[in-house]
């Protein structure tokens, strides 16, 4: 029996490949749950629009799949900005969308199953204002 190839992108070397249709490598390559928890920091913080250094992960890996809980607080608008607080989405909802968001994006940055993110807000962050001299 040959062992088959798969087909990879362009500009990527063949590999040859066993029954399973894995790569043919012995050994396996383990992520520090570090670098999970920094990677879902800067993910955690760009979809909710808050600085990084506010957001608290915790990660909860095990071989195929990983569990996240993000503790953040919530951007809304200046209270004295009508307009925007007319406009802004529900906290509920831009809660929802951004648990969906992070569970496709994880799962595609970590390349493993990201089997639950759990979103806490922990409290509102206004905008600064900025001094014009």
């Amino acid at each position: 029996m040959t062992p088959s190839t798969t087909v990879a992108p362009p500009g990527t070397p063949a590999v040859p490949s066993g029954a399973a249709g894995a790569p043919a490598r012995a050994g396996r390559i383990d992520i520090s749950d570090r670098v999970l928890r920094r990677v879902a920091e800067k993910a955690a913080a760009d979809t909710l629009g808050v600085d990084p250094k506010d957001v608290t992960i915790d990660i909860a890996a095990a071989r195929d799949t990983v569990v996240i809980r993000i503790h953040a607080p919530y951007p809304v608008p200046r209270l004295d900005d009508t307009a925007a607080i007319t406009a802004a989405t529900p906290v509920l909802d831009a809660a929802r969308h951004a648990q969906t968001h992070l569970h496709d994006h994880l799962t595609h940055l970590y390349g493993r199953d990201v089997s639950r993110v759990d979103i806490t807000l922990t409290g509102a962050t206004t905008p600064k204002r900025k001094r014009v001299r």
